[in-house]
């Protein structure tokens, strides 16, 4: 039954922070946006953190810790909030080449996956988490039908499961579509270039370098590769003339 507690904890406040998320994202761009990693309303981060902050809260009620002060909860839920947002986005982001969040343009980040002023929120809301928020859940758990606390967990991991699996496939199928698309415009493009110099056209070397410095960095491009051998062909030609 402990176990069925977190794993229905997890689902409701993954669905809370899916509903900040969008409520607060919708009202910034004043466009709908979806925010989560899955299709369904739910954002797995904030449900694990959630069971950290459970855990802590037994632990107050069990006697094992002092009652936490609000500068504690607010500390703790500041560290919690970089453990989880930075390894996640890492690994979103290499696993699918993509960033669920970004925060390059808000001020003391850490390679824009997590930063000083959303983690004094994410402190901030741990107070009111720990305060209020798992309290409540509490009392609405403990109205819960027995019957119903052991079969929830079930269902909600299965369709959770599922959501995940349908997630993680469409996101590599369309991956793997980007390198198809990515890999046919280099050809072309290489083609291109090797039509450029074999017809000696002899532009600057200068402005060359300037348009390869631009988005070109990638070991993977081809055209970089192709305009640079170009560029130290065209040197070599001019030294001996």
């Amino acid at each position: 039954m402990v176990i069925n507690r977190y794993i229905v904890f997890y689902f409701f406040f993954a669905l809370l922070g899916w509903v900040w998320e969008s409520i607060y994202c919708t009202a910034q761009n004043q466009k709908w946006q979806n925010r989560g990693f899955l299709y369904g309303p739910l954002c797995p981060i904030y449900g694990f953190g959630s069971i950290f902050a459970l855990f802590a809260y037994d632990l107050v009620n069990g006697g094992v810790l002092e009652r936490l002060s609000s500068l504690q909860i607010f500390i703790v839920g500041f560290i919690v909030s970089m453990i989880l947002e930075y390894p996640t986005s890492y690994i979103l982001e290499k696993l699918f080449h993509a960033r669920w969040w970004d925060y390059t343009d808000v001020p003391l980040n850490l390679n824009g996956r997590t930063s000083v002023p959303t983690s004094v929120g994410f402190g901030l809301a741990g107070i009111l988490v720990m305060n209020y928020l798992i309290p409540m859940a509490e009392n609405l758990y403990l109205l819960l039908p027995k019957i119903f606390v052991i079969i929830l967990p079930f269902i909600l991991i299965g369709i959770h499961s599922s959501d995940l699996t349908l997630t993680v496939v469409n996101l590599t199928n369309f991956q793997k579509q980007l390198d198809e698309i990515e890999e046919e415009f280099q050809e072309k493009m290489t083609q291109r270039v090797d039509s450029f110099y074999r017809k000696k056209k002899m532009y600057s070397p200068k402005a060359l370098r300037r348009v390869v410095s631009f988005r070109m960095s990638e070991s993977r491009n081809k055209i970089a590769e192709r305009i640079l051998k170009g560029i130290e062909k065209i040197e070599e030609e001019r030294k001996k003339s």
